[in-house]
């Protein structure tokens, strides 16, 4: 029997997968998602107790980082893990750890495989993009998980009841589309049109760069009651966010929105993949 005070030494291979992780560290510490992923194999398998008695210990003395912060790290990583078969390519881990990446790794994680393929499928086809933002994954998700609930669907030629999974790609494509929820069909829609106006419009005036697209896309397409905001606050861990997003002051509903950022040029960015369709 073991004790709590006694330490099972490392077995060979072990010891060899411990190496290997610590270059994966060494050589990627800002590649948020490989590194993620090796501290997270570590401390699962408890692959420095050769050397150190607890995680912190290891985290502090061989790379010189909080748990806090290895933490962040790994969380993002999972969440990025997740999210990788929609297409979705995070640029930072504050990126992968917003309340909105997390939402929607929380359905994706829900569906099969081929259906997470066929999320990405759809987003491309509808949006033309290929990289597409957590508010768009999140909203087919949930379509293409409330259509497996059910089980069956009808078929869009011919009504008959059907498993979802067995139509031929073009049929479950028209079946996500007519399930999909209206407000998110025309967010997804009118993007195209929106970004090539702006660039067209930067283009004849002058403009460019990411401040200008501000502007461009308020004399193009704000009505006389919609804003263009930037709101900045602290997130849960006490790191500055910001978001970028439509609003109408009427109704004060949110036409448009971008995924949260750690700066201000991204979560601009953000907000011009969601509408540029």
């Amino acid at each position: 029997m073991t004790t709590l005070n006694e330490v099972q030494p490392l077995t060979p291979a072990e010891t060899g997968r411990l190496r290997e992780l610590e270059v994966t560290i060494l050589q990627g510490l800002t590649t948020f998602r490989e590194t993620g992923s090796a501290l997270a194999e570590i401390r699962d398998g408890r692959l420095y107790r050769a050397t150190y008695s607890t995680f912190d210990a290891y985290l502090t003395e061989r790379w010189g980082i909080s748990r806090q912060h290895a933490g962040r790290l790994i969380q993002a990583a999972e969440v990025a893990q997740v999210l990788s078969p929609t297409g979705y390519t995070p640029d930072t881990e504050r990126e992968a750890r917003t309340s909105e990446a997390k939402a929607a790794a929380q359905v994706v994680q829900q569906l099969a495989p081929e259906q997470q393929q066929q999320v990405a499928r759809f987003i491309q086809a509808t949006t033309g993009t290929a990289k597409p933002t957590t508010s768009q994954i999140k909203a087919v998700a949930e379509v293409v998980q409330a259509i497996d609930e059910h089980g069956t669907v009808a078929h869009p030629e011919t009504g008959e009841p059907v498993p979802f999974m067995e139509l031929p790609e073009p049929a479950r494509m028209a079946v996500i589309r007519e399930n999909v929820s209206t407000g998110t069909h025309e967010r997804l829609q009118r993007q195209k049109g929106h970004v090539q106006g702006s660039v067209m419009q930067a283009k004849s005036n002058g403009r460019g760069g990411w401040t200008d697209w501000c502007l461009s896309y308020a004399e193009q397409q704000l009505t006389g009651t919609q804003e263009l905001r930037l709101v900045i606050k602290r997130d849960a861990s006490g790191n500055a966010t910001v978001q970028a997003l439509v609003v109408d002051t009427e109704s004060h509903a949110t036409v448009a929105y971008g995924d949260h950022a750690p700066y201000l040029k991204k979560a601009v960015m953000n907000l011009v993949e969601e509408v540029k369709a």
